[in-house]
């Protein structure tokens, strides 16, 4: 039998461990007990003491929430400042510190970057997503030592201030800014707020490259921009650059084409895939979730979404809810599942190109 405790507690920490979007959750899922666990509970120290304090009854999670509190924001103090403190000593070496903020494109942006300074130079960056101050603190102190010559750093944003925090801590030098759109809208008050969030990165760095868009698709746009902060660093190179994985990667089987664009989705992101989509020959299927974190206008983007995803040959949604609702809507005639997994056995024609359009995890 499922443990309510375990689930909640899995959901509050993908929820960064916030009661207030715990609570959100939980008033539309009051008797969900079960998760696909697409990403596991992590017993963390944090975790197990929250466990523990609950004593089995779910709502004394926050007992022990607020208990950690205090302990909690000594130790994030202090580790930002031995953060802090230890790339101050690097810099006075040859360290230089490459900060990379934006609402979409910051991990390909990053990994693309990260190819061609390796090139010439040792560089260190910020693995998968870790864009939060503890995640890179973490990687500071384990692996960031004196033969790097660059560190490029992902700076993630969930509120007013974060991204000059994370300037305050790693002090970046040059600064990368990537497509800026109504991604994570859920928490902030507006667009323009999102955008002076990530402004903070211009505000503190000399030199900064931005992506423009309409100048190509999101993918060639974050390339530009790679090389041209790698040519402002020394390094003008042609070669190679591997696709980053689970981002529109084409992968060929016998009656079936995936395109594999899973890892996250954003608006113009979203967009973009179904163009890509719509270029190949045969019978043409996307499936989708939808996007999260996009507020009060979640029904109105994926209105507007559903409606490009006319005149593909199938439409499959996962899930029934705001999202995919908007999607039904703009789209017109489309397929339900509950679960991802089950979307190929529902392909109703062979040879097919399948698009895989981002994956939530649990929480939503």
């Amino acid at each position: 039998m499922t443990n309510p405790l375990v689930t909640y507690l899995h959901i509050l920490q993908l929820e960064g461990y916030q009661p207030v979007r715990f609570l959100r959750w939980w008033v539309k899922n009051p008797l969900k007990f079960r998760l696909e666990n697409k990403k596991k509970l992590e017993w963390t120290a944090k975790a197990k003491f929250i466990y523990v304090v609950s004593g089995g009854f779910w709502p004394l999670m926050f007992v022990g929430l607020l208990a950690l509190k205090p302990i909690e924001e000594i130790y994030k103090w202090r580790t930002k400042e031995k953060t802090r403190e230890k790339i101050e000593r690097l810099k006075r070496g040859k360290l230089k510190v490459i900060g990379i903020a934006g609402s979409y494109g910051k991990t390909s942006t990053k990994e693309f970057l990260y190819q061609i300074l390796k090139s010439k130079y040792r560089v260190l960056r910020t693995p998968e997503s870790y864009n939060t101050p503890m995640g890179i603190a973490k990687v500071v102190e384990m692996e960031l030592d004196e033969s790097y010559d660059f560190f490029i750093c992902e700076m993630g944003e969930h509120a007013r201030g974060d991204i000059k925090e994370l300037c305050e801590t790693v002090l970046p030098d040059y600064g990368v800014i990537t497509g800026i759109n109504e991604q994570h809208l859920e928490r902030f008050a507006s667009r323009e707020e999102i955008k002076k969030t990530i402004y903070e990165l211009k505000d503190w760095v000399g030199e900064i490259v931005e992506y423009k868009r309409g100048k190509g698709t999101p993918m060639e746009e974050n390339l530009r921009i790679a090389r041209e902060m790698a040519a402002i660093l020394g390094v003008k190179t042609n070669i190679q650059i591997k696709p980053v994985e689970h981002r529109l990667k084409v992968i060929k089987r016998s009656e079936i084409t995936i395109i594999d664009d899973a890892y996250s989705s954003n608006v113009d992101g979203f967009a973009a895939a179904v163009d890509y989509l719509k270029s190949f020959e045969g019978w043409k299927v996307i499936v989708t979730p939808g996007i999260a974190e996009l507020g009060g206008e979640t029904y109105e983007i994926h209105k507007r979404l559903g409606e490009k995803l006319r005149g593909l040959d199938q439409v499959i949604l996962v899930g029934r809810n705001e999202r995919t609702k908007g999607l039904e809507e703009g789209a017109g005639e489309v397929e339900y599942v509950d679960k991802v997994g089950e979307a190929v056995n529902r392909v109703s024609r062979r040879p097919a190109v399948v698009l895989f359009e981002n994956d939530l995890p649990d929480n939503y």
